[in-house]
């Protein structure tokens, strides 16, 4: 518990407020939220993703739901600097408190939870995740299953004693939920699909972390038909993996990551799913409804060099002024924490500066960042060695 509860602060008085349609199911549904991300060594960008944890906690609370469910990578590594795990369970033990625990965070492990590499280095021992960790202090519920049980045994009930099963009831909802299966989870979703019961009074989820094939242009995934059969047993299939939002048959939802964890993730729609189940006559009937996190602003801004540039100061002063131009109506009074303050793409093309004016994209960065308000500046170069090819070029 931290001194002063962020949430007791900010939501005093829906503190004793309660879900007034006590048949219905409310849930949020998240996933890949990377926390521990360093995205381009930047200490800004990284508070951004637990930022995004932070705010999908205080949706769960503005929408008084009965659950959470995170479907993976909600950690992008096992490397994280102390400081922020530190904020991190700080923030999910106000949670608890605040909440008195009525609701539940529910979560599987996705590939980068139990990622065996971070940063060239390869950890030895297996089967550790920082998810395991958050479990076993009781602030989250860590979903798993025995694939060598036999199938009326593979998904055994949540015990919140020994902090183990693959399966929690909440309400008319059951949850289901495995470890991150490989990249070929089929060989294992037919015995999955044996374990999960089929119960006419109860809405069956299964929390899972994969891909559907085709929704991400040249990556990899699951065929849809491949995954039918689940269909029979399963209500809403709870996807986490991809970056991307997608909804598939009102069956398959995918909600995104919270954050853009690389520059392409900003140009995918993403965010969180906010669900309602409601059962009328033995008949359930849902509504979800998409909704998007205050991510930090992005640009993308594109210099041409049409004159070769032989001065280091003056390539600076060039293109100072020329972002200066370009971005004069931005806000330069607010603090880089401020997500308001935005992240600069930059591209730069055209004729290639002379080899003596030598700045790295280093120093071009911090110039940047010092005189513009940006939180950061990622540089990409595309040059011609001259004035013959540079209109072709520009046009490409």
């Amino acid at each position: 518990m931290t001194i002063n509860n962020y949430f007791d602060t900010k939501f005093k008085s829906l503190k004793d407020s309660k879900n007034k349609f006590q048949n219905n199911v409310k849930f949020i549904h998240a996933s890949d939220v990377h926390l521990g991300t360093a995205q381009y060594r930047n200490e800004y960008r990284s508070d951004d993703f637990i930022r995004a944890f932070q705010e999908i906690l205080e949706l769960a609370i503005n929408f008084h739901v009965d659950f959470i469910l995170l479907g993976g990578d909600i950690f992008t590594s096992l490397e994280m600097l102390p400081g922020k795990l530190t904020k991190i369970v700080n923030m999910l033990m106000d949670f608890k408190e605040f909440t008195n625990n009525s609701i539940l965070i529910i979560a599987i492990e996705g590939n980068h939870d139990i990622r065996k590499f971070s940063r060239g280095f390869r950890f030895e021992r297996r089967g550790q995740s920082w998810l395991k960790l958050l479990n076993s202090l009781g602030l989250i519920v860590l979903l798993d299953i025995d694939l060598e049980a036999p199938s009326e045994e593979m998904f055994k009930p949540y015990n919140f004693e020994t902090k183990k099963g693959g399966k929690i009831q909440i309400k008319d909802v059951m949850i289901y939920g495995t470890h991150y299966l490989g990249e070929k989870p089929i060989s294992f979703l037919s015995k999955i699909r044996k374990a999960i019961l089929k119960n006419n009074g109860l809405f069956n989820i299964l929390l899972q972390h994969f891909g559907i094939e085709g929704q991400m242009e040249t990556v990899p995934g699951v065929k849809l038909d491949d995954i039918q059969p689940l269909r029979h047993r399963v209500n809403y299939l709870a996807l986490g993996h991809f970056h991307k939002q997608f909804i598939l048959e009102d069956w398959i939802y995918n909600p995104g990551s919270p954050e853009a964890v690389c520059s392409i993730d900003n140009s995918f729609k993403r965010g969180i799913f906010l669900v309602e189940i409601s059962k009328n006559f033995e008949k359930f009937d849902k509504q979800v409804k998409i909704i998007r996190l205050i991510n930090r602003k992005y640009l993308w801004e594109t210099i041409h060099l049409n004159f070769e540039i032989r001065n280091k100061r003056e390539f600076v002063t060039f293109i100072l002024n020329k972002l200066k131009s370009s971005l004069k109506y931005l806000n330069y009074d607010i603090h880089p924490s401020n997500p308001q303050m935005p992240l600069l793409y930059l591209m730069l093309k055209g004729i290639e500066p002379s080899k003596s004016c030598k700045i790295t994209e280093k120093d071009l960065r911090r110039k940047i960042c010092d005189t513009l308000p940006v939180v950061d500046v990622m540089i990409y170069q595309k040059h011609v060695k001259s004035l013959k090819t540079l209109d072709n070029y520009i046009l490409a």
